[in-house]
């Protein structure tokens, strides 16, 4: 693949491998709007929304234009055959980014991750799939742009890397080494201390790996935080896994779940989300 943008992180622009200067934040936030939706056309009054929010001033049309013809150069000064110019068309109404969505890594990280959620795969596939959809993985989505849109964009793709982390967890601490799923989930819950589903995945890697006592210790500590922080109690699942350690009984099954609806949302401090559209 010639052409690759990167949204996770600061978005970039990646020509035969070598990260390129997408511009100035603007610049960059246009080309962010066009790439979520790859392949797709996209109008103009959803680009402007997107880059200067409900608000824009007078001259955004016109900005939007000398941005979209930036864009198209991109490339064009590398010896790649006209392969390296980003091809963004005009279409009734608005642009489209004419790239396959694969060349975005965030729309590939979704591709990746619905895959890994087809029934009837091994497990090992699944967590194959998994893994691949997290290595995508380069930091905040959208790193550096302000606004509305982009905060929206990553709390979004927060949720979706978490539920993808939560359930390769829940994958290899049933066929792999628990002690070690364990601490990549406390990596993971120092990132999101109040998400409830990195929390119940980290009791139960820590119990399979034979630490009841801290699987405890994890419970109190997110118990004390979310008091603190949300003025909320854990919900019911983390409750019930929290009172099956107590016993000493191995938790049920799995703990993920594939959401039943592929739209649907929930509540922030779970962590677990279906799909979102990203361009939203």
């Amino acid at each position: 693949m010639v052409v690759r943008l990167c949204l996770s992180g600061p978005v970039e622009v990646v020509l035969r491998g070598r990260a390129m200067d997408a511009g100035p934040p603007q610049r960059r936030a246009v080309l962010a709007a066009l790439a979520v939706d790859a392949g797709r056309p996209v109008p103009v009054e959803a680009l402007i929304e997107r880059v200067w929010g409900a608000d824009p001033p007078e001259g955004a049309r016109r900005a939007l234009y000398a941005h979209i013809c930036r864009i198209r150069r991109l490339g064009e000064e590398r010896d790649t055959g006209g392969r390296g110019r980003l091809p963004v068309l005009r279409r009734p109404g608005g642009y489209q980014l004419d790239l396959d969505p694969d060349a975005v890594d965030l729309r590939r990280f979704r591709r990746l991750v619905a895959l890994a959620r087809v029934s009837g795969q091994p497990r090992d596939r699944q967590a194959a799939l998994l893994r691949e959809s997290l290595a995508l993985w380069r930091g905040e989505p959208l790193a550096g742009l302000r606004g509305a849109w982009p905060a929206r964009v990553r709390e979004a793709w927060r949720r979706r890397r978490v539920d993808a982390a939560v359930r390769l967890a829940d994958l290899e601490v049933h066929s792999g080494d628990p002690a070690a799923v364990a601490q990549q989930l406390r990596d993971l819950l120092d990132e999101h201390p109040t998400t409830e589903s990195v929390a119940e995945a980290l009791m139960h890697a820590l119990y399979m790996a034979g630490d009841g006592a801290e699987a405890l210790r994890c419970y109190a500590q997110l118990r004390h935080r979310l008091a603190e922080e949300l003025g909320a109690e854990p919900g019911h699942g983390l409750r019930e896994l929290h009172r099956r350690i107590l016993l000493g009984r191995p938790p049920r099954g799995a703990l993920y779940m594939p959401s039943a609806s592929a739209d649907s949302d929930t509540d922030a401090r779970t962590g677990s989300v279906g799909q979102f559209l990203l361009a939203d």
